[in-house]
């Protein structure tokens, strides 16, 4: 299946540029310069992926972003960036977007980030179809085909990091260790970084815990995370 990739950025000569090699890879590309006509792009179709400048003239990514993950929180986004832009917004960033790729690049690192990713993704897709996984706990609930979760009817705006990380733990019937963690929702993404399983971890139960209750996700010591029993 051809994967749908919108790509949003003002800088017209860097899109053409990265339009034509995702196409050389098969990839079907739709191009807006604003961060307003690409909602509207987003709200008619869907993208398996929306590559994202920082700044996008009408607002940065980060607004974008947030829109994204009420529109469609199921996207995957990449987020484009200078050095300096990082360093003063990485985590912000981190909240929305699965992955950052700062600017000046080379266009076949690029390239390979969105192979790994799709990779990834379809890796824990299949996995989750392949064996008897949770779709329920609790009053959490699984939609394994457009990849959100509720809580009771509520629907929780989980990017696509934090649905793969929940349906994850959900799918093992046993705590996993962090390295656990790493190796299967970052699967073929290059980071060594086991805190950021930590990150996403707090990020995950600051949108799915209820205040006054205990967090569904229980901290095992000396190994690792797991659904509470």
């Amino acid at each position: 299946m051809v994967k749908r990739i919108l790509l949003c950025s003002p800088e017209r000569s860097l899109s053409r540029f990265i339009s034509i090699e995702l196409q050389k890879f098969d990839y079907s590309v739709d191009f807006e310069e604003n961060g307003k006509t690409a909602l509207k792009q987003v709200r008619e179709r869907e993208y398996d992926l929306i590559l994202a400048d920082f700044q996008l003239g009408d607002m940065n990514s980060q607004e974008f972003a947030k829109e994204i993950n009420y529109l469609r929180p199921a996207t995957i986004i990449i987020v484009m960036a200078s050095c300096e832009e990082v360093q003063t917004n990485q985590e912000a960033i981190g909240r929305y977007a699965v992955s950052i790729i700062v600017k000046p690049f080379v266009i076949a690192e690029l390239l390979d980030l969105i192979s790994r990713i799709f990779r990834g993704r379809d890796f824990i897709d299949q996995n989750c179809s392949l064996i008897q996984t949770r779709t329920a706990y609790q009053d959490l609930r699984l939609d394994r085909k457009q990849h959100v979760a509720y809580r009771g009817e509520e629907l929780l705006l989980l990017t696509r990091r934090e649905y793969d990380l929940l349906a994850t733990l959900m799918a093992s019937h046993t705590p996993l260790s962090r390295e656990q963690l790493l190796e299967r929702v970052w699967k073929y993404e290059s980071t060594a970084e086991t805190n950021i399983v930590d990150v996403y971890i707090r990020y995950l139960r600051s949108k799915i815990d209820v205040p006054g209750r205990p967090s569904y996700i229980q901290t095992i010591r000396g190994v690792g995370y797991g659904m509470r029993e």
